[in-house]
């Protein structure tokens, strides 16, 4: 007689147990390619090109004034200047735009009127003025709550050696959380979004474009159709990576890593974030955000203990419960060392212990992307379609206002 495997498990199980170990190993290999991308830092060519930095506002944002004094501090031997605004004219960050200018009178600061039409995308018709009110032939687009280094400016540069690139973006840390909403995003960025994006960089040499820092030769942005071809989209940043490569342009990770300031925020914002990021990939590439979950594994080893406890997995039960939780730990300490390495300080208070539960609400958001057709972002509510293409509810999407992104790839990483 044939003694039974204790480890034996049903279909339905060792589906899960694969999908997990899938998980898992798909995690430690896009954290591995952080720590690849941030070790390729070389002594590059001096290339200090004139620079205008874009810089959009809408609101108080986090330390608002403490970011924009971060870039009028650059240690940069070229000429760069800071083009700011906001689309409206009460609009308090330009009370704060103007004690920067009295505070740096040695800097070029201007700040300039945007504009609120005729796109449907609020950044990208602000951009539209700011880059043509810009002196400089090299735009660098910096969002609002962007806190960076004295080298900044050179760091992001120096790819530009190269006359075959059109675009520079960074790697970016979430930091200065104090708020439960604010912990869950910086552990969010730390690890899933700074994974993401160095491995579809190392791993398929996919651009990955996160618009919180782009820098770019104004010709080649206007061969792609400049801001204006994006102006109502909401993954602007994205397809223009995607036009850059594919207009013959290399697109460039720079290792020089970004903060991005998130203080206090509720867990409603955090949500609401990731729900229009998670649309914005679900309309761009549907076939890649179908396969997602594959780098979240907390929740597939949620299910396993889950089983585990409920007598799902068979005669060693305690085994595979003990082997989940371990995993997950494992997964805990994954995030909160990447976040050391990003962020140069150990993460605040009980942040490591809301890995698990940030995990498991980013597998909600990823479930209501898939029907979820309204896009709230800063105040505008809109519509999205396919391409991430934005227009007004309650009207229905027309070819010709896609037209702009249907020729972007909907199977590739994004």
């Amino acid at each position: 007689m044939s003694t039974p495997d204790p480890l034996a498990l049903s279909s339905a199980s060792l589906l899960l147990v694969l999908l997990a170990a899938a998980s898992l190993l798909l995690t430690v290999v896009s954290h591995a390619c952080v720590y690849l991308r941030l070790a390729t830092r070389r002594r590059a060519p001096a290339v200090t090109p004139p620079i205008s930095v874009l810089k959009p506002l809408k609101g108080s944002d986090d330390e608002l004034y403490a970011n924009l004094c971060s870039l009028a501090e650059q240690d940069y031997p070229g000429p760069f200047e800071i083009v700011l605004g906001a689309a409206e004219p009460d609009d308090p960050a330009l009370t704060v735009a103007q004690r920067l200018r009295r505070a740096y009178p040695e800097v070029c600061i201007r700040v300039v009127p945007g504009r609120q039409g005729p796109g449907l995308n609020p950044k990208v018709a602000n951009l539209e003025a700011f880059a043509r009110a810009a002196r400089h032939p090299y735009l660098l687009v910096s969002d609002s709550n962007v806190r960076v280094g004295p080298r900044y400016l050179r760091d992001t540069a120096a790819p530009l050696a190269d006359p075959r690139v059109g675009l520079v973006t960074n790697v970016l840390a979430g930091i200065g959380e104090r708020s439960l909403g604010a912990a869950l995003e910086n552990i969010h960025l730390n690890g899933f979004i700074a994974g993401a994006v160095c491995a579809a960089d190392l791993l398929v040499h996919h651009p990955c474009v996160v618009g919180k820092s782009m820098l770019m030769p104004r010709a080649a942005l206007e061969r792609v159709g400049g801001f204006e071809s994006v102006r109502d989209v909401l993954g602007e940043d994205y397809l223009l990576g995607v036009a850059m490569k594919r207009a013959g342009y290399r697109v460039v990770l720079s290792p020089h890593v970004i903060g991005t300031v998130n203080r206090r925020w509720s867990v409603g914002r955090f949500m609401a974030r990731h729900l229009r990021w998670s649309q914005m990939r679900r309309w761009i590439a549907p076939t890649a955000y179908l396969f997602e979950p594959l780098l979240n594994p907390v929740p597939w080893l949620l299910a396993i203990a889950s089983a585990a406890l409920a007598g799902g997995m068979g005669e060693a039960a305690g085994t595979w419960l003990a082997l989940a939780l371990g995993m997950v730990g494992l997964k805990v300490a994954s995030d909160v060392a990447l976040g050391l390495r990003l962020r140069g300080e150990r993460p605040r208070g009980i942040s490591p212990l809301l890995v698990p539960l940030k995990d498991v609400i980013v597998l909600g958001i990823w479930l209501v992307a898939w029907v979820h057709r309204s896009v709230q972002w800063r105040g505008n509510r809109m519509r999205i379609g396919p391409g991430s293409a934005l227009y007004p509810p309650r009207r229905r999407a027309r070819s010709a206002e896609v037209a702009v992104v249907t020729a972007a790839p909907v199977d590739e990483a994004a």
